[in-house]
């Protein structure tokens, strides 16, 4: 025998053998699993193929008969509407009108006013020695409101376009000039050399002289065109009263204050 050869080792050589063998049983195996379960895949593959499209359709389908897009009747803004299951809407009306301890006069505007009047008595035989005069003040004040009590849902426009909501209301009118007593000033009376005592009036005299200065008050008034600086702040105070309101139904829109006649 040839020593340069290695002796047969036949333990060593039969491990190599089962361990190769080991290897190809495992490919077998895992390729016989893929065999096995190609059908099954194919069937799954053309399931999908054919039912997705019909799901897709359904959903579509069930969608289109549950899901309506038009607005809602009698509501002003329709955020969702899901016909039988429901609808989400906003009603600006509804929010406005709905607030009861606002509709009401409210005093938008104050105007002070002043006037003066002399009262003489002439005495005997209207001479000056028996005379006496008298100059009495009277401060008062106007107070302007606007009646929203006569707030209609006519009144109220809502415009989805332009994103703005515009409440109509009226202009803003005077109450009667208020001139408190404590705002009464009695001026000293001037006498004549020989005139006595004060001057003397009667309750009606009082109510009439009373009823002359609110008249001149009122011409005041008038000439200084308070009643248009009354009606901007009408336009001013219904806008802060109400813009919190259309905010809190949606935020998307705006709150604009007219008069009525300008529609």
């Amino acid at each position: 025998m040839d020593d340069n050869k290695k002796d047969f080792n036949e333990e060593e050589f039969l491990k190599k053998v089962e361990k190769a063998a080991s290897k190809g049983t495992s490919k077998a195996t895992f390729r016989n699993i893929l065999l096995s379960s190609l059908p099954t895949l194919l069937i799954i593959a053309l399931l999908a193929y054919l039912i997705v499209p019909k799901v897709n359709f359904l959903s579509k389908a069930f969608k289109t008969v549950f899901r309506i897009e038009e607005s809602v009747d009698g509501k002003d803004m329709t955020i969702e509407n899901n016909g039988i299951f429901g609808y989400t809407a906003a009603d600006f009306e509804e929010a406005i009108l709905g607030d009861s301890s606002k509709l009401k006069k409210i005093e938008v505007y104050e105007q002070e006013v002043s006037d003066a009047t002399t009262i003489e008595d002439t005495g005997i035989f209207n001479l000056s020695i028996f005379s006496k005069n008298q100059v009495i003040t009277y401060s008062g004040y106007a107070v302007y409101t606007v009646d929203l009590s006569s707030l209609r849902s006519s009144d109220i426009v809502f415009d989805q376009a332009n994103g703005t909501i515009t409440m109509y209301i009226p202009h803003a009118q005077q109450e009667e000039i208020n001139i408190p007593e404590d705002r009464i000033d009695f001026g000293d009376t001037e006498k004549g050399l020989l005139a006595f005592g004060d001057i003397k009036m009667t309750v009606e005299d009082s109510m009439k002289i009373q009823a002359g200065v609110r008249e001149k008050m009122q011409e005041k008034l008038d000439s200084q065109n308070v009643l248009d600086t009354a009606d901007r702040f009408a336009i001013l105070s219904v806008w802060e009263m109400y813009s919190p309101i259309v905010k809190e139904v949606s935020k998307s829109y705006a709150l604009e204050v007219k008069f009525r006649d300008q529609r």
